[in-house]
């Protein structure tokens, strides 16, 4: 986002015949922001028809300007598909009702296509080439980097390896014996046993009484 709608003067024309406002019918069909794109030959082009298109020039001037590098407008099918390449790089949606653009855009992988179907825009299915571009790059994904083929004998070597743990029978733990002490009684203590005695107390000195002489 946003997407870059790259809009042609067949299809401006043809929505203000059926009332479109094409900026708010775009985002509500893509779901998500939407650039509206023209290029100068397109601009050109609808000047050049008159008052037939006067409305869709004057919406066509209120788009973004996309620089088509042409000092000499040409045709606007033939400037859209310039635009778009080979490859269409740039990632553009185009939007046209022009049969022969549709034909040459889908014959190049990746271009989401948008048509009026009376007063609905939508969103063309990816056409064939698109569908084998995409098969392509899923297949393409798949198979090994050129950096990974050489460490793929290595890979396969662990991958057998750890296989070959896996199917070995796992050896059973043999049970452990009862442990001879802990089997042993615990010693009772005797009562009084630790608690120190007291010395035996020296028999005290009798006071003997002394006789008085009468």
């Amino acid at each position: 986002e946003p997407y870059h709608v790259l809009v042609d003067g067949t299809f401006l024309t043809h929505a203000l015949q059926q009332r479109i406002y094409v900026k708010e019918q775009l985002p509500k069909m893509l779901e998500g922001r939407t650039t509206p794109m023209v290029t100068n030959c397109v601009l050109e082009e609808l000047r050049a028809l008159g008052d037939r298109a006067l409305g869709a020039a004057i919406i066509a001037k209120g788009y973004y300007r996309l620089k088509c590098g042409h000092e000499n407008p040409i045709v606007a099918s033939k400037c859209i598909a310039q635009q778009i390449g080979q490859q269409n790089q740039r990632r553009f949606l185009v939007a046209t009702q022009d049969p022969e653009l549709l034909q040459t855009l889908r014959d190049v992988p990746g271009v989401p296509l948008i048509r009026l179907h009376g007063p609905v825009p939508q969103l063309e299915e990816p056409s064939k080439t698109s569908q084998k571009r995409k098969a392509a790059l899923e297949t393409q994904k798949l198979r090994a980097a050129e950096w990974e083929k050489p460490k793929l004998p290595q890979l396969k070597a662990k991958e057998i390896q750890a296989k070959a743990l896996a199917e070995q029978p796992k050896k059973l733990r043999k049970k452990k014996g009862v442990n001879p002490l802990s089997c042993k009684k615990s010693k009772k203590s005797k009562p009084g046993a630790g608690v120190p005695t007291s010395a035996p107390e020296a028999n005290p000195r009798r006071r003997v009484r002394s006789r008085r002489m009468r």
